[in-house]
């Protein structure tokens, strides 16, 4: 439940934002309209350390920009799509350097749109493609909320020539599973060592419940794949990792195994995260090493390429170990 609704008020004139305006103004949630859901001055002014506190609030408002645009990681496409943002607080997530104390979750209600722009993309190609629907966000923690991924899983299983993707830090997949995806679906599960996710993914779900929803979603009929994200490169990190992959071997389905494919993603950390995180997140582990990371542009570090590319040799050959039969879509 949010502490705070901030709300534009254009939200009214489509049928889930009525939907999600009277359900917390009923629950006696204050309700503060503002102009525009990307730039609320209180929030701007305020000292970071309210960060936690911000990340409490949903931000209802109306995506204006719906050009998808080309990607060539995990789609073909990436599609804004309904949210951005979230209320987890991972220390190193990515949308604090963008957004700064603007990263709490904010819900676009104008989803018919979004939906039209893949339509459109679809005639222009014509022939199947692949849709990044949570560039931005994660949509099955979106989906506790409003149930639009049930929604744009459902779209998609009715359209020709289209593939909706999305990655996920959270287990809540139940109502999702009969849903009618006609196979236009595919999940990627994000995971890392069960440390990380308890020391730097605050606020997401366990991996065991992670490894169990992507079961689920597997034997429900989806494509299931494995995102490593992002790879921290602490100073045990090859242990945690091979005990990672050791678990995920033993725990996934087998015949999930059979066809997995892997997605490795390096930190990125910026200084936004580090001014955030000391300042709102006292105590919490530092996941920055300067001496393996050089400057990446825009205020933000990478790991050194010899480091990262003998790290790279380290994955591919654990997963080759462990899952034989599986793919490497990317490393980056």
């Amino acid at each position: 439940m949010p502490a705070k609704v901030l709300y534009e008020e254009k939200i009214l004139e489509y049928e889930l934002g009525k939907t999600l305006y009277e359900r917390y103004k009923n629950m006696n949630i204050e309700m503060i309209p503002i102009e525009k859901h990307h730039d609320v001055e209180f929030i701007k002014k305020a000292p970071d350390e309210k960060f936690v506190e911000f990340k409490k609030y949903l931000v209802l408002g109306i995506r204006k920009s719906l050009q998808l645009t080309p990607n060539k990681l995990s789609a073909d496409f990436i599609v804004p799509f309904t949210s951005s943002g979230c209320s987890a607080m991972c220390t190193y997530c990515y949308l604090v350097c963008n957004f700064f104390k603007g990263s709490y979750l904010r819900i676009f209600v104008n989803r018919e749109a979004m939906i039209n722009s893949v339509k459109r993309k679809i005639k222009q190609v014509g022939e199947r493609k692949i849709y990044e629907i949570g560039s931005t966000s994660d949509m099955v923690l979106e989906n506790t909320i409003t149930g639009n991924l049930r929604w744009a899983i459902e779209e998609f299983g009715k359209l020709d020539n289209a593939t909706c993707t999305f990655a996920t830090k959270f287990a809540m997949v139940d109502y999702l599973l009969d849903a009618d995806h006609n196979g236009n679906t595919q999940m990627r599960i994000s995971v890392n060592p069960d440390y990380i996710i308890r020391k730097v993914e605050i606020g997401t779900s366990k991996l065991e419940d992670r490894i169990d929803a992507a079961n689920k979603m597997f034997n429900a009929g989806y494509r299931v794949g494995v995102n490593i994200a992002p790879i921290i490169l602490l100073d045990n990190w090859q242990e945690m990792y091979r005990e990672l992959l050791e678990s995920l071997s033993k725990k996934l389905d087998d015949k999930l195994k059979d066809q997995l494919f892997f997605e490795l993603i390096f930190m990125t950390y910026g200084y936004a995260n580090d001014t955030i995180n000391s300042a709102a997140l006292k105590g919490v582990l530092n996941v920055f090493d300067r001496s393996k990371m050089c400057p990446k542009g825009r205020g933000k570090f990478c790991y050194d390429l010899d480091i990262r590319e003998d790290a790279a040799r380290y994955f591919k050959d654990l997963i080759a170990h462990y899952f034989p039969n599986a793919t490497i879509s990317y490393i980056v």
